[in-house]
């Protein structure tokens, strides 16, 4: 499977004509079987930047899929590229490859931003039996020798997660108008520098990225429009999740726990009670009963303001629809719905603080367990 990726091309007043123009004769020989343009067609988004580089770009051969820039997405340009391009997001795959192409533009502004309904979406695309490519126009890492950093994707930390999380095997992005690759964990990160622009940030020439995969190989090669070109690298492609993300996603999801009886006036109170006070801010415990009581048990509400806590809200009822939105579920009474713990209901002012101190301990060890 061979890809060339080209970028930031700048039809507009940044272009020289005759580069872009010998690179498209150049792909036409390498004949890929996907080109992928990342962004930045146009310098501002207007139609005869566009309808330029649409007629330019008429006599490539291969297939290409084109995501805009931010310079795409100036003015109203993102509705001329929709014109002449199609989609500002794409979906394209084969046997091979699935390539999940995405929009990080905003209208009329340098910053790159994915959001959660398209991170939502880019998930939905990744196919288990294929190599996984993300291509945008952002980089989501910061690349050497271009100077101040700026517009790195606001959400790129969420999109990093997606990455590695999901075995995404390599990102294909542009923007910064150097060519430059990183790796992620596991996510090859591949940026194309500027096949158009007179701006050529730290390279000899204008420049665009042939990469083949082949036996769970990855290989990198720069090719420069007037100058050949440059094997960046070899890379074992290898899309497997590593543990740590999968821990520190579930530490930092927020958890819920039900503490389910059949009256909701005593014991699971108590559980509510001691939860939210001894867990911590990204945990949360509510109560329940299957046939809840009209009242709070009084002498509970007594034994837990001995400790300066306070019981909240009426028993409440139980509904079977509840269940899905809990991570834990404890009950009091055998009820076949969650963990069970075998906690008698007091009745003596002694039993009272003794069912304190046992909730107390087993809330302890709850804790402890949803934190691993």
């Amino acid at each position: 499977m061979r890809i060339v990726h080209i970028s930031d091309l700048h039809f507009g007043e940044e272009l020289i004509r005759e580069k872009v123009e010998k690179a498209v004769r150049q792909i036409n020989e390498i004949e890929p079987d996907l080109l992928v343009i990342t962004g930045d067609l146009s310098c501002w988004g207007i139609h005869s930047e566009m309808r330029d580089a649409y007629e330019t770009l008429l006599d490539l051969k291969p297939d290409y899929i084109a995501v805009p820039g931010n310079h795409d997405a100036r003015n109203i340009g993102y509705e001329f590229f929709q014109l002449y391009f199609g989609e500002t997001k794409k979906y394209w795959k084969n046997d091979v490859v699935s390539l999940i192409a995405a929009d990080s533009t905003q209208p009329d502004l340098d910053d790159g931003y994915i959001g959660k309904e398209q991170r939502d979406w880019i998930v939905s695309k990744i196919r288990k039996d294929r190599f996984n490519i993300l291509a945008l126009h952002h980089h989501i890492a910061p690349i050497p020798k271009t100077g101040r950093e700026r517009n790195v994707l606001i959400d790129a930390g969420e999109i990093v997660e997606l990455l590695i999380a999901n075995g995404i095997s390599a990102v294909l992005a542009g923007h910064r108008h150097m060519p430059y690759s990183l790796r992620l964990m596991r996510t090859h990160v591949i940026h194309a520098g500027t096949l158009g622009s007179f701006k050529v940030v730290g390279m000899p020439d204008h420049n665009y990225n042939v990469i083949e995969i082949k036996d769970n190989t990855l290989t990198l090669k720069l090719r420069f429009v007037d100058y050949g070109e440059v094997e960046i690298g070899r890379y074992t492609i290898n899309p497997e999740t590593p543990e740590s993300i999968s821990v520190y996603q579930r530490i930092a999801k927020p958890k819920k726990v039900l503490f389910l009886s059949r009256s909701n006036d005593c014991r699971t109170k108590i559980a509510e009670a001691i939860f939210n006070h001894i867990s911590p801010n990204n945990m949360l415990a509510v109560s329940a009963g299957i046939e809840p009581a009209q009242d709070l048990d009084l002498r509970a509400v007594a034994t837990m303001r001995e400790l300066g806590l306070k019981i909240n809200g009426k028993p409440r009822k139980f509904s079977e629809d509840m269940v899905s939105d809990f991570d834990a579920i404890v009950e009091f009474d055998e009820l076949g719905v969650g963990e069970f713990w075998d906690v008698k209901k007091p009745s003596s002012a002694e039993e009272y603080r003794e069912v304190r101190s046992e909730i107390w301990r087993r809330v302890e060890e709850l804790v402890k367990r949803l934190l691993a």
